[in-house]
């Protein structure tokens, strides 16, 4: 549904703003790593089972696929 999907977009720039927080990250250098690593293909793709787990899970779901993927981050 269209209100589903708004909800899912928000639920993604929302995890986005909070890791560039969480790793003291600008806007640009978060986004090519999110891009670079199909961060949001993913959200995108499990959005349904996203919103049920915590933010903080997610986020060190996100943290997790990064590293698998060799990227360093603080």
């Amino acid at each position: 549904s269209l209100v589903g999907s708004e909800m899912c977009i928000r639920d993604r720039l929302s995890l986005f703003q909070k890791f560039m927080k969480r790793h003291s990250l600008d806007k640009m250098t978060a986004l090519q790593l999110f891009e670079e690593n199909e961060v949001f293909e993913i959200l995108s793709d499990c959005c349904e089972s996203v919103q049920l787990d915590g933010d903080g899970e997610i986020l060190n779901d996100i943290d997790a696929l990064l590293r698998n993927n060799g990227v360093t981050i603080e």
